[in-house]
């Protein structure tokens, strides 16, 4: 095999007049042929900015040796050393962070490159005051235009491939990364942008008996079944918003509809999962039904903290009642 020389490795990139810490973190993932996504971003971001920090340090082993820093190895060092036990928080905060950072360098040296422009051609105008060449100062003009006019398009060029980055960032700070469904950051967003008086419920289910799947099956399994019950839930309970609540609670908002009719829906979402033939991939045996229980609560423009407790409450009574139901 072929190896690929990288300058680059074993140090930081080398600092340019022309490119910010942006500019220089998105160089060395494209250096190590990494995608420039969130999590890929923060690393290479401590890794150029913290250069004692435990994630630089695993880095530098790695291109020390010859090698190039691939995806496997990168999410390794992120989880180890930079995620910190966060399922959705900062390595997505601190990517908004430092891409709109960038935002503003790239904003900037296209303000400094038309101000240049404008200065060029007042001195222009100025020699032409004082019985200069026309012919060569039209032409300087000319060519320094040209030359503004493709560092502009390459900054627009980069905002926007930046705007796209942050938009990625802001969505996957909202998103479970197990179930890609809302997580509770997503759900409070959808919540403010309810209509204060429209008819609304909120439910939240809790997958009955699940620790007794972990316990028996493995935690492999319990999420396998996580993402089976967020996929059920959210294709029988379309269009209306299934998030992950917390460990394997869902949250559920209907708009426009009462508790007693959401709970129809609900109901029917749960007669939709306990039917399914759920079988163990690794010896087709089945699992059994897996089902859930589940309350409703009215929203209504109410403070959404008292629906969720009201909720709550009745989720807790259909659990004691034998699980398997849905309680208004």
């Amino acid at each position: 095999m072929l190896a690929t020389k990288n300058s680059g490795r074993g140090q930081p990139a080398a600092a340019s007049t022309d490119y910010g810490i942006g500019a220089r973190t998105l160089s060395f993932l494209q250096e190590q042929r990494l995608e420039p996504t969130p999590a890929n971003y923060s690393l290479g971001y401590i890794y150029l900015t913290e250069r004692k920090s435990l994630a630089a340090r695993a880095v530098d082993l790695i291109l020390i040796g010859g090698e190039r820093l691939d995806q496997k190895r990168a999410d390794q060092i992120t989880a180890d050393h930079v995620r910190a036990g966060s399922a959705d928080g900062p390595d997505q905060q601190s990517a908004i962070r430092h891409q709109t950072l960038q935002l503003s360098e790239i904003a900037a040296g296209a303000t400094a490159i038309t101000g240049k422009l404008n200065r060029d051609l007042s001195s222009g105008l100025t020699a032409l005051d004082e019985g200069a060449d026309i012919t060569a100062i039209v032409r300087s003009m000319v060519e320094r235009s040209r030359e503004s006019e493709a560092a502009l398009a390459s900054a627009s060029r980069q905002i926007e491939v930046l705007r796209r980055e942050v938009e990625t960032a802001k969505g996957d700070a909202a998103r479970d990364a197990l179930t890609g469904l809302h997580n509770r950051r997503g759900v409070e967003v959808e919540v403010r942008a309810l209509p204060a008086r429209a008819d609304s419920s909120l439910v939240i289910c809790d997958i009955d008996h699940f620790k007794s799947i972990n316990d028996r099956y493995g935690h492999v399994v319990g999420d396998r079944v996580l993402k089976l019950v967020a996929s059920s839930l959210a294709k029988s309970c379309h269009p209306h918003l299934v998030a992950r609540w917390g460990g394997e609670e869902f949250i559920i908002l209907l708009n426009g509809l009462s508790p007693k009719d959401a709970a129809v829906i609900v109901d029917k979402a749960r007669l939709d999962l306990s039917e399914r033939d759920v079988r163990l991939r690794a010896t087709d045996k089945p699992m059994g039904a897996i089902t859930f229980s589940a309350g409703v609560a009215a929203l209504n423009g109410r403070p959404f903290d008292d629906a969720v407790s009201e909720a709550d409450a009745l989720l807790y009574q259909a659990k004691a009642a034998g699980r398997n139901r849905v309680l208004v």
